[in-house]
């Protein structure tokens, strides 16, 4: 699968924010105007053309879970069967290590401690219990299978924090509350140019910080730009929540946000 890059066009908002300038109006689509115009938005947005419209069409998604987090290092991988000379390697928290009778439960059993488990298998938390799942770092996008991605809170059921992550089903979220579908650690991204969302492993970038993947922004926020790219602010239209400019509705948004203007023009002059 190839990566695709998501860019910012910036026709469609130097002509509405020159509108601003001219009468001092309301953006349409911002905040003090109708939640969504789709003359504004039909014409551009913050992704280039060649970034998916179809829902249905595969978003690539696997291939930018980029680097939110560098997995510890340990003396051996967990996520192998190999590496040890004797039995496998097992995560314990951040300290993975050989163990000498590996576990043998299988994927999605119910388990009580972290070395229970098949190789390349944790005990995660899920919940109040403890489930065999498939260890991934969240920087490898090829790291699940079967349209799963790596996430979760990395916590094991012991109550141990890792850096590493499980293996789970791809979740659609609402980037204004993201704490209603996503695990803490995680945040919700817009992957795709139909306004797709995802749970993903948070980043730490703030506003107007460098960015290269979705996922290196902090929960909240979108990476875009046009060559450096940079952290923008998800936006409730209506809400009044951008701290200067306007929040106006872009053609990848979900329905009711946009991004905060303010935010896209530092972008773009960085």
């Amino acid at each position: 699968m190839s990566t695709r890059s998501f860019h910012f066009t910036w026709a469609p908002l130097a002509a509405a924010l020159a509108l601003v300038a001219c009468d001092g109006g309301p953006l349409p689509g911002s905040d003090g105007g109708p939640t969504r115009d789709a003359a504004l938005v039909d014409g551009g947005g913050l992704l280039d053309a060649g970034a998916s419209r179809d829902a249905g069409q595969d978003s690539g998604a696997g291939d930018v879970d980029a680097g939110a987090l560098l997995c510890a290092d340990a003396v051996c991988d967990p996520r192998s069967a190999d590496g040890c000379t004797e039995g496998a390697c097992v995560l314990w928290g951040e300290a993975a290590a050989c163990q000498s009778e590996p576990g043998s439960q299988s994927l999605g059993s119910e388990c009580t401690e972290p070395g229970a488990c098949a190789p390349g298998l944790a005990c995660f938390r899920d919940g109040e219990r403890g489930v065999c799942a498939r260890i991934c770092c969240p920087g490898d996008g090829s790291a699940c299978s079967d349209g799963a991605s790596c996430g979760g809170s990395g916590e094991l059921v012991d109550g141990s924090t890792t850096s590493w992550g499980r293996c789970l089903a791809r979740r659609t979220c609402d980037v204004l509350d993201p704490a209603g579908t996503c695990e803490p650690r995680e945040g919700c991204y817009i992957v795709d140019g139909a306004g797709t969302t995802e749970c993903r492993v948070a980043g730490s970038a703030d506003a107007g910080e460098a960015c290269e993947e979705q996922q290196d922004c902090q929960s909240g926020f979108f990476c875009g730009g046009v060559g450096s790219k940079r952290c923008v602010r998800i936006c409730e239209l209506g809400a009044g929540e951008c701290p200067e400019g306007r929040c106006m509705a872009q053609a990848h948004s979900p329905s009711g946000t946009g991004f905060c203007t303010l935010d896209m023009m530092t972008a773009r002059m960085r």
